[in-house]
């Protein structure tokens, strides 16, 4: 069974540009990744600089991987101190799991 994980991000107005061609550059690096299913960031149409980021993983070794890779890290330099508070991170399953 894959891992679907869901993080919310609350970013500061004044970063939020920047941030977000930080999360498109991310994304497409990581779907060229084999153990990534879906990779995609997604602005709320509700709260006007919140981004939520939605992945699927093969397997566990698949997100341990991905944490290695150098466009990882670049990509958390670019956004270090652009969020309101910490990220939410969900990692889901289904119901009655």
């Amino acid at each position: 069974m894959s891992i679907e994980i869901t993080v919310v991000f609350d970013v500061e107005p004044d970063r939020f540009p920047a941030t977000e061609a930080a999360f498109q550059e991310l994304c497409e690096a990581t779907r060229t990744e084999e153990g990534a299913l879906r990779f995609d960031a997604l602005r709320s149409a509700d709260h006007p600089h919140t981004l939520v980021l939605v992945e699927e993983w093969a397997d566990q070794d698949a997100i341990d991987l991905h944490m290695k890779q150098p466009y990882v890290a670049e990509f958390l330099t670019k956004v270090d101190g652009a969020y309101t508070r910490a990220p939410a991170v969900h990692r889901l399953s289904p119901l009655g799991a």
